[in-house]
């Protein structure tokens, strides 16, 4: 099965560096491989146990700590996507003015109507909402998870080697299993995965193809998307705002319940 994050191995230094102590070997092996990030794949081991005073072993053993099997698989992964590579040419951004930002506040608020209800009854159902995501979205999830601990409801997040998660594998009926694939590629990668779950599925994404979509239970529709490759300003609102909402109707779902 395919890599499915975009930034696994980035997100797994840069957790390193941001939670552990300045004198733990695995910081100063870190710190290394984030300053020649750009050239991680033509690293030697020789070479990186001498730059962090380390032996071969540690470094075989850091690589392992962080997903990979050994020392070479790491720098596979670097060399496996090419926006890890500096570009020579910034790629255009489109800017949204303010009503564009408008529309697009109605246009999600309109898809996500329809099924709105139904969501959040199946949210209340069910015993923990277990979010499968790639890494892109990850954060919007982080806070999501947050609000929604807090307001009495269970969620986990798996975005990082689902394949083996142990979590994923004891998914149940009592469950509810959330996938965010905005232009589908996630979902395309993780479908034969995804069939044999057995737990109550739903997608948000802007695909519409119901055979494609057949996999999941519920589908929230993020609508069209103008520049679907890649993550844009669209993506990332669209996903932070229908989280939000989720939040907010579930809450006001459970005070309604608890006034009768």
């Amino acid at each position: 099965m395919g890599k499915i994050n975009k930034y696994g191995l980035l997100n797994a230094l840069l957790s390193i560096i941001n939670n552990l102590d300045e004198s733990n070997s695995k910081v100063i092996i870190a710190k290394y491989f984030l300053r020649n990030f750009d050239r991680i794949d033509e690293i030697n081991i020789f070479d990186a146990a001498d730059e962090c005073f380390v032996t071969r072993k540690s470094i075989r053993r850091f690589a392992k700590s962080i997903g990979f099997d050994n020392f070479r698989d790491l720098k596979m992964d670097h060399e496996e996507y090419n926006y890890y590579k500096k570009q020579e040419e910034i790629p255009s951004y489109h800017l949204y003015h303010a009503n564009q930002i408008s529309q697009m506040v109605l246009e999600i608020s309109k898809n996500i109507s329809s099924e709105l209800d139904v969501v959040i009854e199946n949210i209340i159902a069910c015993e923990e909402i277990v979010f499968l995501v790639s890494d892109i979205y990850s954060s919007e999830c982080l806070e999501f998870q947050k609000k929604m601990i807090l307001s009495g409801k269970m969620v986990r997040i798996v975005s990082f080697n689902f394949s083996e998660n142990e979590l994923l594998k004891k998914v149940v009926k009592d469950r509810l299993l959330f996938v965010i694939s905005v232009s589908g590629g996630f979902k395309n990668k993780i479908d034969d995965f995804i069939h044999i779950l057995d737990c109550k599925k739903v997608i948000l994404t802007s695909i519409s193809d119901k055979n494609s979509l057949a996999n999941y239970d519920l589908v929230l529709p993020v609508g069209e998307i103008s520049q679907p490759v890649g993550k844009t300003i669209y993506h990332t609102f669209a996903v932070e705002y229908y989280l939000d909402i989720l939040h907010y109707e579930y809450e006001k779902k459970i005070q309604e319940k608890g006034q009768k």
